[in-house]
């Protein structure tokens, strides 16, 4: 599904779609945070705070600050330029529209009307093989202005943030309107002499450029001759949600300050204290977790519009490398609309030393599982109590999880996986690459990329100490010697026969349509992809499906046995009921490109403390 689905197209287009609006978004800063990204990730924001304003001003001999034009500084807005047109958008320019308003020399459209002078917007499109036109991209920028003008033009744009919180609600619906409607006009025609329609137009924005996408979708029926009736509008964390219509995807991290600071377009109590809630267009619980969020110093306060501090989650360049992490991640598509994900956005100088987890301060209360994106530093990353899915990403990384089901993906690099325990307290097998591990509660763990294990073992009855095991094809290995994998069988891609020879044994099928046999109690079963037959025999065995395992049937089944799925998509976190249906004296349970089938098992069977979808 995704969690930027969007205007019911599909995975792929969605995501192209959104990966359009996101380069367009950050397109119309002109890289004006370079520096500030440089120095925040360099020095931070704790005691390097005054170096990284220092960096955000003049920049440094790898990033432009806000003060352009120093000798040492790279042309960061010519990078901007050629990254926008590595995406395949170039700048439509005014003579080619026909318009006579006011612009700049990179093409860059100001607002048309007294009060509205300081909005800028962008124009560019993108062009087939053959040079003809197929699609528009209107993007508005948010509240600040070019370089040589960023203090009058901030000024500008602050004040119409303050009218559209202060104002009556037709100051945030027409504001598009009073900005740009002679250039909106202007578009709608140029495109029209082009063949396109309003569903070839993507509408997006940044802050107060997003409460502009906003405004264009609410008229978008009754003015410009309804051109935008259709249009694909995406708006990054804007200060108000147009919701009639569900036309506006609204893209914010919920510990930005900024992001639906009005309840729809008026200004309420909450504004000036923690706001965020539950809205049918806005993604609600993507956390941007940098070294501010991260502090309990500076989290006494809370995260709130008044709190100037914490709007270093609102700045352009985080939106514009989260929300291309969280798009290519390898679990996007176990997410939806309202999954919790954290993005590890930690200075270098934090990141050595700070666990990146779900703190869920200052927010509603997250339900369900939780997704961590690391970066591509060496991450510190720790799972709750619940079902993670973890992904560190590139970097020397470490995972900690505390208990429940999880999927930990490690990435690049060397990766150790913190069990904080004496190995004794797991059973671990290992397939491959994958590691899968069982707590004393029950809960499992499948970690693929993981290069060491680190566990808590005593030593002289009263210390523990901490032990580094190194993964090996035979088991872990360590200065203490070498700690063997649980029993187990191992498949291929080939349509394998698998028979445990005792108890307790893991069965891995691997990729073909394989027959697994138990032996007895406590076996574990993991088909794999393929159409696979499981034959159980005892009490208290485990299937543990993930992924796309196929269509399995299970022979065998009773009461005390348990079934898993972990990373099913359309199955995370849901009940397991709504999937069943009876046939033929069997269950099957039915997640639409994967089933199990429960054959000579009936409803009264299931248990549902033996059913997890995690």
């Amino acid at each position: 599904m995704g969690i930027f689905s969007f205007n019911n197209l599909n995975e792929d287009e969605a995501k192209a779609l959104f990966n359009d609006a996101l380069k367009l978004t950050t397109y119309t800063y002109h890289n004006l945070d370079d520096g500030l990204a440089n120095g925040y990730y360099g020095s931070g924001f704790g005691l390097g705070l005054p170096v990284t304003l220092i960096t955000a001003l003049f920049g440094n001999g790898d990033s432009q600050g806000i003060i352009g034009g120093l000798p040492w500084n790279p042309d960061s807005e010519q990078k901007a330029l050629e990254t926008i047109n590595e995406a395949g958008w170039y700048t439509i320019d005014a003579a080619t529209l026909g318009y006579d308003g006011v612009t700049d020399s990179r093409g860059t459209y100001y607002g048309e009307n007294f009060g509205y002078k300081t909005a800028q917007a962008e124009v560019m499109g993108k062009y087939d093989a053959e040079g003809h036109l197929i699609q528009i991209g209107i993007a508005f920028r948010g509240t600040s202005g070019p370089r040589e003008n960023l203090i009058c033009d901030t000024i500008g744009d602050a004040i119409n943030d303050i009218f559209a919180g202060l104002m009556s609600e037709d100051y945030s619906n027409y504001y598009s309107a009073n900005a740009f409607g002679d250039l909106l006009g202007k578009v709608a025609v140029f495109a029209g002499e082009n063949g396109l329609s309003g569903s070839d137009v993507v509408v997006s924005g940044h802050s107060l450029g997003g409460l502009s996408v906003n405004s264009m979708a609410y008229l978008s029926d009754k003015n410009w001759n309804g051109f935008y009736s259709d249009a694909n509008y995406i708006a990054f964390a804007s200060p108000t949600q147009y919701e009639e219509g569900g036309k506006v995807l609204n893209v914010g991290f919920e510990n930005d300050p900024v992001f639906r600071v009005l309840d729809g377009t008026d200004i309420t109590l909450s504004t000036f204290f923690t706001h965020d809630g539950h809205y049918e267009t806005t993604t609600d619980n993507i956390v941007n977790f940098n070294d501010y969020y991260a502090s309990n110093t500076w989290n006494i306060l809370p995260q709130s519009i008044v709190n100037i501090a914490s709007w270093l989650t609102h700045m352009p360049f985080f939106y514009q490398d989260n929300m291309t992490r969280i798009l290519d991640s390898e679990f996007y598509s176990l997410t939806d609309r309202d999954s919790t994900v954290v993005v590890a956005n930690l200075s270098d100088g934090a990141r050595t030393n700070t666990w990146v987890e779900d703190r869920n301060i200052y927010a509603q209360k997250h339900t369900g599982p939780v997704f961590i994106i690391g970066s591509e530093g060496n991450d510190l990353i720790k799972g709750g109590a619940g079902n993670d899915y973890i992904e560190g990403g590139i970097g020397d990384d470490t995972f900690r999880d505390a208990g429940g089901y999880n999927i930990i993906s490690g990435g690049l690099g060397h990766n150790t996986l913190d069990i904080e325990q004496s190995l004794s307290d797991y059973d671990i097998a290992k397939d491959g690459n994958t590691l899968y591990l069982r707590d004393a509660d029950g809960g499992i763990t499948i970690a693929s990329d993981i290069h060491t294990v680190q566990s808590l073992e005593s030593f002289l009855w009263l210390f523990t100490e901490s032990v580094d095991h190194n993964v090996t094809d035979d088991g872990l290995l360590s200065t203490k010697g070498l700690t063997s994998w649980a029993t187990s069988v191992n498949g291929d891609s080939a349509a394998n026969i698998l028979q445990a020879s005792e108890a307790g044994s893991w069965l891995f099928g691997g990729g073909g349509d394989d027959r697994l046999y138990g032996a007895g109690d406590n076996d574990t079963f993991v088909g794999g992809e393929g159409d696979d037959s499981i034959y159980a025999a005892g009490n208290d065995n485990t299937f543990i499906f993930s992924g796309d395992f196929g269509h399995d049937s299970i022979f065998g089944f009773n009461e005390s046995d348990s079934l898993v799925l972990m990373g099913v998509q359309g199955a995370i976190g849901g009940d397991y009921h709504d999937f069943i249906t009876e046939s033929e004296e069997s269950l099957v349970l039915d997640f639409g490109q994967n089933s199990i089938t429960l054959v000579g098992v009936t409803q009264q069977m299931l248990d549902d403390a033996h059913v997890i979808l995690a």
